[in-house]
């Protein structure tokens, strides 16, 4: 079988690069990571009450 590439799938492949090469929004990442910091941290606790 012989493989060769012609201008079309040159065209495709280099717009699949593009397409997977955009960023986030930085907005959606930023509320994404602060949820997720939330859900993991624990409860504050004050030097009175680990005593």
């Amino acid at each position: 079988m012989t493989t060769h590439f012609t201008d079309r799938d040159e065209r495709l492949w280099q717009r699949y690069a593009e397409d997977s090469a955009r960023p986030l929004p930085v907005g959606t990442w930023l509320r994404t990571l602060r949820a997720t910091l939330r859900t993991r941290r624990p409860a504050f606790r004050t030097t009175e009450e680990a005593t």
